[in-house]
């Protein structure tokens, strides 16, 4: 038989048999093994006892060891000049419309010294040293950091994914992609700060922050 075909044979004979590189019962073996190592750690994550919770944080300590989320964001920020942008979840349809329809927290007592018409981006608001910095709506923390114009600075991101923008602050309270509620306690004003900032974002775009907030 000539060389040419056995080499077409041989293409047949694959052809027929599958890839010899591929085999159907590994891919399968891998997949439901997949299957039930995520079912795993699924279950352990919803357990509360002794051994469960040892577990847990194994888990949570070699997540943060190998992926370390907080950090990527960080280079993101740095390299690209804005917050990593992520889409908020764990919110319901009707959380949603109850977050968007509920008006906004005053997030410190004081009055505003320069408006929205004047820089383009926010507020600046006169208030009390040491006054606590308070989430205007429920929502998701995005950034905590220093950024220019704003000092150090917290964003946190909306069920409608608009972000509310606080400004010359000092010792957040708060972390990356943590829950906060309207209200809360975000940061506090430094002691020798007397001047807070506020903006408010939404798809992309800086609105007046005082057609949604009074301030004395």
């Amino acid at each position: 038989m000539k060389e040419e075909e056995k080499d077409l044979l041989s293409i047949e004979q694959e052809q027929q048999d599958g890839h010899p590189l591929f085999r159907l019962d590994r891919f399968l073996f891998k997949v439901l093994a997949s299957l039930i190592l995520v079912l795993a750690v699924a279950i352990m994550f919803k357990q509360s006892s002794s051994p469960f919770l040892e577990g847990q944080a194994w888990m949570q300590e070699v997540m943060e060891k190998e992926f370390q989320f907080s950090k990527a964001a960080e280079w993101y920020e740095k390299t690209l000049g804005e917050p990593l942008p992520f889409t908020v979840d764990g919110w319901t349809e009707e959380e949603k419309v109850v977050n968007e329809q509920a008006e906004y927290a005053v997030p410190v007592s004081g009055k505003v010294i320069e408006d929205f018409q004047t820089n383009g981006k926010g507020l600046m608001v006169e208030a009390e040293p040491n006054e606590g910095v308070k989430a205007v709506k429920d929502g998701t923390v995005l950034f905590v950091g220093q950024k220019k114009e704003f000092g150090q600075l917290v964003i946190v991101q909306h069920a409608d994914n608009s972000e509310s923008w606080y400004g010359h602050i000092a010792n957040p309270s708060v972390q990356p992609y943590e829950k906060v509620t309207a209200g809360s306690v975000l940061a506090q004003l430094s002691p020798n700060e007397q001047t807070f900032y506020l903006a408010i974002k939404k798809d992309g775009i800086f609105v007046d922050p005082g057609s949604v907030i009074s301030f004395e």
